[in-house]
This record gives C-alpha cells, structure tokens and sequence, in this order.
C-alpha cells in the first residue's frame, strides 16, 4: 500500500518513515514535512532547512547492486528536473550540484528491516557561498506536493540495468575527467577522476596507477 505522510515540522523524515514501517512493514512510505529541524548531512554535517528547502525520505528496496542506490536515486532526480527544463549535475558520491557548481542537494540512504529509507534534501531556491538552490529565484510551492510528485517519480523510473545506471551517472558527473581530491579515513588521494568502480567507487587516475575509493569526501582541485 502507497502512504503518503506531511507534517509541520519535525526532527528528521527518515524517524516518521521509520515509525511507519514499523506499523506496516510492507506499506510505500513517503513522509515529508514543512521544516525539518535536525536534519543530517554525511558524516556528521548538519542539512540546513530553509523556506526554498524540499525535505522528505522514502522506503525502497535497493539497487539489485546496493551500493549503486544512492547513486540511482540521485540520476532520477537529475531526470525529474529536466522534465521541468532544469539540469542539475552530479558529484561523487551522491550530491547534486547547479550549474553553478554549489551544492543544491544530496541523498542519504540507511538500511531498516530489510529494506532501506532514503533521506532526499534539495534546496529548490537558496544562495549561499557554498550552498545553492536547483532554480535561480524563490517562488511559492507546496512541499507536500513536491514531495509526493518526486517520491513517486523515484518509485516509477527505478534503474534495471546497471551498465545503463553507470553510463546515465557519468554523463551528469561534474567532474569527469578533471582533478579531484578525495579524503577517505583521513588519507588524502588527488587524481583524475575517471569513472565509476563495478560498485560504484571512484576511479582515479593517479600517475600510472587508477586507484579505487569506496568512501570519502570529493572537492574538485
């Protein structure tokens, strides 16, 4: 059964869907709300709530290869905006980026009773030094709609290949080909990013080796 849940505010959307599925484990869920007032990031990064702020998560199963899911989800969000005449871009691992090279969103995944719940953030309008918004100006918008009119476009546009899931990731990438560095477990790789690993890691060309990162933090050089 598909269920749709708004609220006014309230800490984090992945708690409601987590209540939720508790309660009906085999129930879609789509939770959203107006302002989200703790909010997570990766790591331990903090998703600032704005009024330009489209906050909700959602129940899934994974990607047939799980550690792609992100990445999934984060190529149908670039899709749902091009049908609204908007290219977003993506950055490793699951961050989108505007066309002005700010990040503008990002996807968290955690895994909960044999499936996981999917954490979307995307900032529709806002202007900050490092943050931006998918549209250049404010406007009036209803999130619970936005919400459910995206959560249902991630349900019905899922991925079946994985070769088509890769080569659709890296042509919204921002930064293939280019120079990047990644920290993961506090080391320092610089390279060339040049693709996407058979489980999604990134691929840098370092020297004469290519060197594969499973997890860290990408800035381009």
């Amino acid at each position: 059964m598909e269920k749709y849940l708004h609220v006014k505010s309230c800490d984090s959307t992945q708690d409601l869907v987590k209540e939720q599925l508790s309660l009906h484990p085999t129930d879609n869920i789509i939770a959203s709300c107006d302002h989200q007032m703790n909010g997570h990031g990766r790591g331990q990064k903090k998703w600032i709530d704005s009024d330009g702020t489209l906050c909700f998560s959602l129940s899934l199963q994974a990607f047939k290869i799980p550690s792609f899911t992100a990445m999934e989800l984060a190529v149908i969000v670039c899709q749902f905006f091009h049908q609204k005449n908007k290219k977003i871009l993506l950055k490793w691992p699951n961050d989108l980026i505007n066309l002005n090279g700010k990040k503008c969103g990002g996807i968290l995944l955690q895994s909960f009773a044999h499936q996981y719940i999917a954490g979307i953030g995307l900032n529709l309008f806002f202007n900050e030094k490092e943050f931006g918004g998918v549209f250049d100006e404010p406007f009036s918008f209803s999130k619970k709609e936005w919400a459910q009119e995206l959560g249902q476009f991630i349900r019905d546009n899922r991925f079946q290949d994985s070769d088509a899931l890769k080569s659709q990731w890296m042509h919204l990438c921002s930064h293939h080909n280019q120079q990047v560095q990644i920290i993961e477990n506090e080391i320092l790789f610089e390279g060339k990013f040049i693709g996407l690993g058979p489980y999604g890691e990134a691929q840098l060309q370092i020297e004469s080796e290519v060197k594969s990162i499973f997890n860290g933090t990408l800035r381009l050089v």
